[in-house]
């Protein structure tokens, strides 16, 4: 059934995009859901009912099917003309793959077909120009044994959270009409993307943002000015470009709930009566210890590595400096500090940065017992100091300037950094489409340098997925890190 039927209803309208919504909009959130048809279901997942349920869904979800239009720079709109929609990349192909193939190499990207993916980590235009808000790809196959389904939306328009309420809506859909249900039917949709809903519950009242992440975004230059300036399409296509130009690796690594537990037990005899940390607290120092060890051991080699290396060490010392800051970005969420937020199932971007600044290396120097609860309880300081208030401070601070948003990119050249992501509580594993829930969820290849997600690993096994992108160098670095790899499983 064509697009226009479902869409039909729909009207015209423009929406104004938040000044956060640009914080991660060079970014896109692609996935891929492995479907196994255990049960040899000769009409397993059928495309005319994935592409009638998403159409359904994309009604409800208008902002999906708009137009981005810069309006000046750092502000952007999505425009949906109901007579000129963006209509989303639906593909189907069928591999000659069996699924019993892409188990039993544990799903390693190598294992997938050529081409699943369409879209790469950063947003880009097509060969249209446009910027497309929806990218699905469905591979069937061989033998019918299952599909693999990649699905990409950019974080112009959502975060994780939103992809999740986007995609489990979809499925949820395609249920209903897979038991003879009509859309229709169906309860509405609950969720909001209006950005007032966020505006609206910022307080008035707000404390100062700590000194890191105020000069995060207010230290602007030419280069952070012209990438705010130049359309999203242009802005694509040049980080796109620079990325290319970087060598990185990406792999998945898993942390079981007996790795977990071991970790916890080796900081316990090290906090004090009443101290907490949580699993967050103790990954994220984790993650940030081991990359710092093998970026540190990077830069020793850059030092006595030749006459070319020793060179760039001389005339650029800030980058190569054993003591040397060293940023852990962790990414927050709004909703748990805005209650009301949550509980309107925004889907436009509510998270942000918080900063955590050391010496290279203070946070190389070896994980032990002690150095991982020093580090973990430093995370979690941190962590605490993150409040409405906080967050109304940096709203209003990215609303003063809204071209800001391009500061992180550019510093991060001259800069040291992990940004690291905990999207464990992302409910990637709820999608069923009518067959069951994906027997696995991953990420692409590589995202960018410098770049983990901590993810949740399959409700049958517990603990949890790590995807960590780095420099070739630093990764080599990571995989003979021994506190790292007695902690974790390589998967991929």
């Amino acid at each position: 059934m064509p697009i226009d039927v479902f869409l039909s209803g729909l009207k015209s309208q423009t929406i104004d995009l938040c000044t956060v919504d640009t914080i991660s909009s060079f970014a896109n959130i692609p996935y891929y859901y492995y479907y196994a048809n255990d049960a040899d279901k000769p009409n397993f997942m059928p495309t005319e009912l994935l592409q009638e349920s998403l159409f359904a869904t994309l009604a409800e979800f208008p902002i999906l099917v708009g137009h981005l239009i810069m309006t000046d720079s750092g502000r952007a709109k999505v425009v949906v003309d109901k007579d000129s929609l963006n209509a989303p990349e639906l593909l189907e192909s069928q591999s000659d793959i069996h699924f019993r193939d892409l188990q039993a190499a544990k799903f390693a990207w190598s294992a997938l077909p050529d081409g699943v993916a369409t879209v790469g980590s950063m947003t880009t235009a097509d060969a249209g120009g446009k910027i497309k808000f929806v990218n699905i790809h469905v591979v069937r196959l061989r033998e019918n044994s299952g599909v693999v389904i990649f699905v990409n939306v950019p974080h112009y328009v959502v975060d994780g959270v939103g992809y999740c309420e986007f995609i489990n809506r979809w499925a949820e859909v395609c249920r209903w009409m897979r038991a003879g249900e009509v859309p229709k039917k169906l309860s509405a949709y609950q969720g909001s993307f209006s950005r007032d809903t966020l505006t609206k519950l910022l307080p008035n009242s707000c404390q100062a943002l700590d000194d890191l992440t105020r000069e995060l975004f207010t230290t602007s230059g030419l280069m952070s000015k012209w990438l705010a300036w130049i359309s999203p399409r242009t802005r694509g296509f040049v980080l796109s470009a620079v990325a290319s130009l970087t060598s990185i690796e990406g792999h998945v690594f898993y942390l079981s709930a007996r790795g977990l537990k071991a970790l916890h037990a080796l900081t316990q005899e090290h906090l004090s009566d009443g101290e907490r940390i949580t699993d967050n607290d103790i990954l994220t120092a984790l993650i940030s210890m081991s990359v710092a060890q093998s970026e540190a051991e990077c830069s020793q080699e850059a030092v006595t590595g030749g006459y070319l290396a020793s060179l760039a060490a001389y005339l650029v010392p800030s980058l190569f400096a054993p003591d040397r800051d060293f940023t852990t970005k962790f990414v927050c969420d709004a909703r748990p500090r805005l209650p009301d937020l949550k509980a309107a199932r925004y889907t436009g971007n509510t998270v942000f940065v918080r900063c955590l600044a050391s010496k290279l290396k203070d946070l190389a120097g070896g994980i032990t017992g002690q150095s991982l609860t020093c580090e973990a309880k430093r995370v979690r300081q941190t962590v605490n100091g993150v409040d409405a208030q906080y967050i109304g401070q940096l709203f209003g601070t990215l609303n003063a300037d809204p071209s800001c948003f391009m500061c992180p990119i550019a510093q991060s050249v001259t800069k040291t950094t992990v940004v690291i992501s905990n999207q464990s509580r992302f409910t990637l594993y709820n999608t069923d489409f009518g067959n069951g829930k994906p027997v696995w969820v991953s990420p692409i290849t590589t995202f960018y340098a410098n770049f983990v997600s901590i993810l949740p690993a399959p409700p049958s096994d517990g603990g949890y997925t790590m995807f960590v992108t780095l420099s070739k160098q630093a990764m080599a670095k990571l995989l003979q890190n021994e506190a790292w790899m007695n902690s974790v499983e390589l998967l991929y």
